[in-house]
């Protein structure tokens, strides 16, 4: 029988739900940093659409409501760029950062990570106000739910975390 080295470090195997979120979060901090060009060029299209006088006929009166709005949402993004692009990159910085430390198993990366996670959504409120930044059923779910879902379940995994 060998003699174990009381100095080795002992390797402990990253949990599957941990790596499975991990990665998961990577992926979600790259769609992330493409958010802002990607909410740019849409909204861009759907001002110079807003500009074709055809179009605007066959449109209902609660369509041209939500395409005023959409717009007032793009303007105010257009005069805070510089910030969000800021404060994304940052969000994006700190979420890389905590899930790195989380996958070497430390717990500091988790509140890390959720400063990241939570960033975007109180700066966002912020600069853009709340009917804005949650303008629509699926920026609820992609500004609220999506972050909450990942601080619940990386929550569950602090306990395998020193």
């Amino acid at each position: 029988m060998a003699a174990e080295n009381p100095f080795e470090k002992e390797s402990q195997k990253l949990p599957s739900l941990l790596n499975v979120l991990t990665i998961l979060s990577f992926i979600g901090c790259a769609f992330q940093l493409m958010s802002i060009p990607i909410a740019k060029a849409t909204m861009g299209m759907a001002s110079k659409v807003m500009e074709n006088p055809e179009v605007l006929d066959k449109m209902s009166d609660k369509d041209l409501a939500d395409m005023e709005k959409g717009k007032q949402a793009y303007d105010m993004m257009m005069q805070n760029e510089t910030a969000l692009w800021i404060m994304t990159i940052l969000s994006v910085a700190l979420c890389v950062y905590g899930i790195l430390r989380m996958r070497k198993l430390k717990k500091e990366g988790f509140a890390v990570y959720a400063i990241g996670e939570v960033l975007p959504v109180i700066g966002g409120i912020i600069l853009l106000g709340f009917s804005n930044q949650f303008a629509g059923a699926s920026n609820y779910f992609f500004n609220l739910g999506i972050p909450a879902l990942f601080i619940g379940l990386y929550a569950t995994q602090l306990k395998y975390m020193r």
